[in-house]
């Protein structure tokens, strides 16, 4: 009787194996399959030894391939905007030298034959001999009118500059007689303050914009005989390094459209604002005037300095 309760109860454990084993092999290729689908990269089916399974699934990703660096095509985007109207004069206008890239804007001027205004700060003037060397040459070119950009450039510090109408009249003759005393043929009206877009001139009386509490200061300087130029529009740049945003093609198109849109101070006349720094070879200073003074003149635009505005 034992012996045949014995023989049962293995042959039971071997049937249960058997299911096991059975069990084991049907999960195996049933996540075999699961995992080569077109959904699933790859998978891990792990059969305990009690029975139970754990499932390792990892998603399909999209190989991660490398942008190309593709340069977009130079596109002159001004061929389609020439204007008819041959009474368009533009005044170039460089603000800050002598600096980095001032040598760079006098030799394109040169190079392409047209006029504009440069205006210096003493302080920078004073700096180095090589920056007194590109002051010099720049009021020894005829196409290159030098004009007053204060001394001090406020010092960074306008509001603290501008609230006192006896400094700022002050740092402004302290630039004059660096002019004077470098340029026999010096004309003391023309000057541009610091950090502000203010007109004092026979035909135009403008305040910068938002601000409030400086046209004393403005005035002073109007009655002590001075001709103070803003701008009509800038040559945006990073501040942080002067790299300059829009394109030469950009800008002169830009330049077009507020013309013809009547938006300038003056019909028919153009202050366009830039700075000498933007102008540097790790900017391609060159390329970049050369290329804008081009599409200019492609446009129908005269060139001139101040003295004529």
């Amino acid at each position: 009787m034992y012996s045949l309760y014995k023989n049962n109860y293995n042959n039971f454990l071997h049937y249960i194996h058997k299911v096991y084993q059975i069990k084991k092999l049907f999960l195996y290729i049933f996540f075999l399959f699961f995992a080569t689908s077109s959904h699933i990269s790859a998978s891990w089916v792990i059969i305990n030894d009690d029975g139970t399974t754990d499932i390792y699934i990892q998603k399909e990703t999209k190989p991660y391939k490398i942008k190309e660096d593709k340069k977009k095509p130079t596109i002159n985007i001004t061929k389609n905007l020439k204007s008819k109207s041959s009474k368009k004069v533009i005044y170039l206008t460089f603000d800050d030298g002598p600096l980095l890239g001032s040598n760079n804007i006098i030799t394109v001027l040169q190079e392409e034959n047209v006029e504009a205004t440069m205006f210096m700060v003493g302080k920078h003037i004073q700096k180095s001999k090589s920056r007194k060397k590109i002051f010099q040459r720049a009021l020894n070119e005829p196409l290159i009118l030098v004009a007053n950009h204060t001394y001090s450039h406020a010092n960074g510090r306008y509001k603290h500059f501008y609230s006192n109408s006896e400094r700022v009249l002050l740092d402004i003759q302290h630039m004059d007689d660096i002019l004077f005393e470098n340029d026999p043929k010096y004309l003391m009206a023309y000057c541009r303050l610091a950090g502000r877009n203010v007109f004092r001139l026979p035909s135009i009386k403008r305040d910068d914009y938002g601000i409030k509490n400086e046209s004393e200061a403005y005035n002073a300087l109007w009655d002590a005989g001075y001709h103070i130029y803003g701008w009509d529009y800038q040559w945006s740049y990073n501040p942080k390094n002067g790299e300059i945003y829009k394109s030469p093609y950009e800008l002169a198109q830009v330049i077009e459209r507020i013309h013809k849109k009547g938006k300038t101070r003056t019909k028919g006349k153009f202050i366009l604002l830039m700075h000498d720094f933007s102008f540097r070879d790790k900017f391609d200073g060159k390329e970049i005037l050369r290329t804008l003074i081009q599409e200019l003149k492609y446009l129908g635009w005269k060139f001139k300095t101040l003295t004529s505005y």
